[in-house]
């Protein structure tokens, strides 16, 4: 008797153990950035640009443990640069495990009727001249993204504990633009930018255009590319 009573003890310390160890957080470090992609047979590319983000949530399937879910909700707008590292507001700490699935959305609102994404970047003429791109948006959008690990491009990601992890957030504006041709951009309006003939993307200038790719936008999906760090 006292024997089962022994071992009944050790396996409910087991069984508690593994329930303690898939609470156990790791720091995930996101960040937001474009992909470096381009379109038009490569006359068409993006660099930089900005998004606000008004909140960030979080949908992750678990092997063991439960399942992970939180949205993080900002009392200010978070205006995170593209490409920019170390943004505190995205970094969370994440119950570690193998998440066979994390699927995550971004969500940006218009704040006082100012731009709450832009995109610049460049494209080359037919007679080869390099004319900036910006683009504007002041909608308000969801933005799904779905999580990928770098080292086996696929939706299985593992979440050490003793591991650091960073998951850049892979915007891809060339796939917004792909539903434009060249000889759109080519009679495109001009306007002065800080000085510079600028084909400008709005909803007052090349409001056609803007129309195009925005209905383009609300189709793609992001990816957030995981990978750990040392």
């Amino acid at each position: 008797m006292g024997l089962k009573i022994f071992c009944f003890f050790m396996l409910s310390i087991f069984a508690c153990s593994k329930v303690n160890q898939w609470k156990q957080p790791t720091k995930v470090c996101f960040n937001i950035t474009v992909a470096e992609e381009s379109s038009m047979d490569g006359a068409l590319f993006f660099k930089e640009g900005y998004m606000t983000v008004e909140s960030f949530k979080f949908d992750g399937e678990r092997t063991e443990g439960a399942d992970v879910y939180f949205t993080k909700r900002y009392t200010q707008e978070l205006k995170t640069l593209f490409g920019a590292t170390n943004v505190s507001d995205l970094e969370f700490d994440v119950p570690q495990g193998v998440y066979t699935e994390i699927n995550l959305e971004l969500i940006s609102e218009v704040q006082s009727k100012k731009p709450n994404l832009v995109v610049s970047g460049f494209f080359e003429s037919k007679i080869g001249k390099l004319y900036p791109v910006r683009f504007e948006l002041t909608e308000n959008e969801h933005f799904p993204v779905v999580g990928e690990d770098l080292v086996d491009s696929d939706t299985e990601v593992d979440l050490i504990q003793v591991t650091k992890t960073k998951a850049t957030i892979l915007l891809n504006p060339a796939n917004w633009f792909r539903i434009l041709t060249k000889e759109a951009l080519e009679q495109a309006e001009k306007v002065p930018v800080e000085g510079i003939n600028t084909i400008l993307i709005n909803n007052t200038i090349n409001g056609q255009l803007y129309k195009d790719v925005v209905a383009a936008l609300e189709m793609d999906t992001a990816k957030a590319i995981f990978v750990k760090q040392s």
